[in-house]
């Protein structure tokens, strides 16, 4: 079986570097290996990186020892909120069925509630104020 398509996953991890702070690309080379366990090769991160110059998502300046500092503009803030807020439903519409309910407070629970009798609690403290 062949690897899987990385290059989406690497431009999703560039947004996400860029909307923490201004960065060179080598170190968002670097980042995104200790995230994935992927080295990406600049053949993925500078042309994209190019695009989102081109879009005006991103300026670039010389930092120290010619390395070229990219930083988002307001318009790419504004297209990486939009993307992230994508990205978050379509992450909701795939776990939504995992998500319970605290029986106590309300609450949504995706992992380590407490079941007792049936019903499912956020925390002991909701669990013990049920009875």
């Amino acid at each position: 079986m062949s690897e899987p398509n990385l290059n989406h996953t690497y431009r999703v991890y560039t947004l996400l570097l860029l909307k923490m702070g201004s960065r060179h690309g080598y170190e968002i080379i670097d980042r995104i290996g200790e995230v994935t366990g992927k080295d990406p090769s600049t053949s993925h991160i500078y042309p994209f990186l190019s695009e989102l110059e081109e879009n005006d998502y991103v300026v670039s300046e010389n930092g120290s020892r010619g390395k070229k500092i990219y930083s988002l503009t307001e318009e790419g803030k504004d297209f990486v909120g939009d993307q992230l807020d994508s990205f978050g439903e379509m992450l909701h519409a795939a776990i939504r069925d995992e998500i319970d309910e605290c029986s106590h407070c309300s609450c949504k629970i995706y992992d380590n509630g407490y079941e007792d009798d049936g019903d499912v609690f956020c925390c002991r403290h909701c669990a013990g104020a049920s009875g």
